[in-house]
């Protein structure tokens, strides 16, 4: 059923009568004004943002964010050829048509690769079923925006929960759902730090889900939990105490950007008793088979 026809739903059901029926099944054609500017607020647009809908009706969302920022542009698609034609019209019509393009194309053919900002406005169903292909194309800190003023928008990306809730100035408005990609952190990773006139070296197992991860760290026979996991699209920090040869129980603080196989960034390292050292971290993924070498019964 597309668009137009929910919509014909939709007023036969509230001609047959019930404030239910219209709870359930109202479509309004496009989002209104005040959530578009929402939306467009919540993306926190910058130079160079490529902004796409998928879905996009007359073009509102796309266009309002090309007009809010001068050296932002973007394109949507949709499956009804008429409504492309209008939104590329009214582009043309305001000298935005450099900056702002409609295709007459399915949401799954798209390639998500280039693309900065992702809007969305689309049965809960439809979201689940573009999540594989946003979380495999698209890259990590991509921001996802999803307008929640649907019937039942409980859980619009199943499993995967937003980063962000926006529910207005005061607080009842309809939601404006915010994920920002998460980079793929999860298995093995291995890194070494120069530390009290030695080089130590370090395992880390991730078990990851979507933004969250937990992870476990090994530096010679000893293991601990991480501590304050954050994956904020590929922005990641985590820390743990450890002890370290001739240091004794050691803090330490991580820090970096996840590219690919690599994490680059920084390493706090705090010794009992002495100053923070900063150092450069710089971690790759490894095999999950050296966390669990052997051990031994030597642990004092």
């Amino acid at each position: 059923m597309n668009r137009r026809d929910w919509i014909r739903a939709a007023a036969l059901l509230a001609a047959a009568g019930t404030a239910r029926a219209q709870e359930q099944w109202s479509f309004p054609a496009g989002s209104s004004p005040q959530l578009v500017d929402r939306m467009v607020r919540l993306a926190q647009l910058r130079d160079g943002d490529v902004v796409v809908d998928l879905g996009s009706f007359d073009g509102r969302i796309v266009l309002a964010s090309v007009r809010s920022h001068p050296k932002v542009r973007g394109w949507g698609v949709d499956i009804e050829e008429d409504l492309v034609r209008q939104a590329n019209e009214t582009a043309r019509a305001e000298g935005l048509a450099g900056r702002a393009q409609f295709f007459h194309r399915n949401a799954f053919d798209v390639d998500l690769r280039e693309v900065s900002v992702i809007n969305m406005w689309l049965f809960r169903s439809l979201t689940q079923l573009l999540r594989p292909k946003i979380l495999a194309e698209a890259r990590p800190g991509t921001r996802v925006i999803v307008n929640g003023a649907l019937i039942d928008n409980r859980n619009m990306m199943g499993a995967w929960q937003p980063d962000v809730v926006d529910r207005g100035a005061s607080g009842t408005e309809p939601p404006i759902l915010l994920w920002i990609v998460p980079a793929r952190v999860d298995g093995a990773w291995s890194w070494e730090l120069a530390a009290g006139g030695a080089r130590h070296g370090y395992e880390l197992l991730v078990n990851q889900q979507f933004q969250r991860f937990e992870g476990f760290a090994r530096a010679g026979i000893r293991r601990e939990n991480l501590e304050e996991p954050v994956l904020r699209g590929d922005q990641i920090s985590f820390g743990f105490s450890l002890t370290l040869p001739g240091l004794g129980a050691t803090r330490h603080q991580f820090r970096g950007r996840v590219e690919g196989d690599h994490i680059r960034g920084t390493a706090v390292l705090t010794a009992p008793e002495s100053k923070p050292v900063e150092m450069a971290w710089h971690a790759q993924r490894g095999d999950p088979a050296r966390w669990f070498r052997p051990t031994g019964t030597q642990i004092k």
